[in-house]
């Protein structure tokens, strides 16, 4: 191992000998430069470690600091604190003041008014952001609420759900011993979330029947893209959900079905309850030609997002098949495509979901917020919210069959399906 030495030279600077001797002169420039740069890097550690500090000691304080929006009544923020105070003061049985300001945001948000804004209890984000994207551990089952009704929409393909025997249409009485009434969907997570666990449930058919079944918890890798070819080149693709590749798996489908000859296609969003946008909106610009697919008002009334698609566009004839759980973003793809007048639209009236949310996750707690932020109109500027957008042909499902999901429709049997491949046939020719 070689010692560098500092020494003086004869030129009265100082230099750093190197291995075969030799003086290694250092400038007065040099020096400054690295006394500077020493300087600097002692000043950002500094800085780095007070401001550490600093914004735990500004964490600290903003927890005691809460601030309302400039209208709210300054009479009723009074009463919020003496409320606080008063039963900081009186109450007389154990209580947890964490579980009281959970239940205090979760009751803000819900205050909103929107049954589409709501709080996600802490531990449940990840559980919320792993099903958005189609990878995640449940049991397979998709559900609306109606006021205190939890109805099953959908149930995934190959997932315990399916196993047991639950069906779309059927009505959660009770999980778990606990009436459907009283669970609501933050607490969904945590019940049907635990990998390996049993989740006991009693459920009421379309026919007011009522049974029980259990399902084991498991882990799900959602595919959300089914296709097949008829022998006459009509091809059939189904969209189940628009997950975070969904986009990526309708290209593939369809080229795969270009390549095979494809002279027409029937697209079915039945029972798609939406998903993200993002992902619609790249379905629907492989489908459509060049032009505005939807476009976004915020909350001032203001345009915030356009949505457009390129030149390139399915070249064969097209049949759109949606029903009554049709829904968000799903609906953004029909809304296009009645605008462009790219084919015909089979089935039912949709949901009529035409607002976005957006999400905010804190990771302290697992727990997070999510909230509607805009409106979604048409090309030709409707919003379709609270409406749905009525098909060009409707027709019903044959009786027994007007609850399942197109999926388990035996061939021959989907009589919207049939239709929509009469009216391709048609015109391909």
């Amino acid at each position: 191992m070689r010692l560098y030495s500092v020494r003086n030279t004869s030129s009265g600077e100082r230099g750093e000998s190197g291995p075969d001797g030799r003086n290694i002169r250092l400038s007065g420039v040099a020096l400054l430069l690295i006394a500077v740069l020493l300087v600097a890097v002692t000043a950002a550690v500094c800085f780095a470690v007070a401001g550490g500090i600093y914004s735990r000691k500004l964490a600290k304080e903003n927890a005691y600091r809460v601030l309302f929006p400039s209208d709210t009544d300054p009479y009723k923020i009074a009463k919020y604190q003496d409320v606080i105070d008063y039963i900081g003061s009186n109450f007389a049985l154990e209580y947890k003041s964490d579980e009281l300001v959970e239940n205090a945001i979760k009751g803000y948000v819900s205050g909103l008014g929107d049954r589409y804004s709501y709080y996600i209890e802490p531990g449940q984000f990840e559980q919320y952001d792993s099903f958005l994207t189609g990878s995640y551990t449940g049991i397979g089952i998709e559900v609306s609420f109606e006021g205190d009704v939890m109805t099953v929409t959908s149930v995934m393909p190959g997932t315990p759900s399916e196993e047991a025997g639950i069906a779309a249409g059927d009505v959660i009485v009770s999980i778990n011993g606990m009436k459907a009434e009283t669970i609501d969907r933050t607490q969904l997570g945590s019940i049907m979330g635990q990998e390996n666990s049993v989740v006991r449930m009693t459920l009421k058919n379309p026919a007011g029947e009522e049974c029980e079944v259990e399902v084991t918890v498991a882990a799900i890798n959602r595919q959300s893209v089914y296709g097949f070819g008829y022998e006459d080149g009509v091809y059939y693709i189904r969209i189940e959900q628009f997950d975070s590749d969904t986009g990526s798996e309708f290209e593939k489908m369809i080229n795969a079905a270009s390549s095979g000859g494809m002279k027409a296609l029937v697209l079915d969003l039945r029972n798609n309850p939406g998903g993200f946008e993002s992902q619609a909106d790249k379905v629907a610009d492989i489908i459509l030609g060049k032009g505005l697919i939807a476009y976004a008002v915020d909350r001032d009334g203001k345009r915030c997002a356009e949505i457009m698609s390129d030149e390139g566009e399915i070249g064969v004839p097209v049949c759109l098949l949606v029903n009554g759980n049709s829904a968000s973003a799903s609906e953004l793809v029909a809304g296009a495509f009645r605008d462009f007048k790219k084919g015909t639209i089979v089935g039912k009236r949709t949901f009529g979901k035409a607002i976005g949310q957006l999400s905010r996750s804190y990771k302290d707690d697992g727990s997070g917020v999510v909230i509607t932020v805009a409106t979604y109109f048409t090309p030709s500027g409707e919003c379709i919210h609270g409406v749905g957008i009525a098909p060009d042909v409707e027709i019903s499902q044959k009786s027994g069959y007007e609850n399942t999901p197109p999926a388990d429709i035996p061939d021959g049997e989907d009589a919207q399906l049939e239709k929509a491949l009469e009216i391709v046939r048609k015109a391909a020719g």
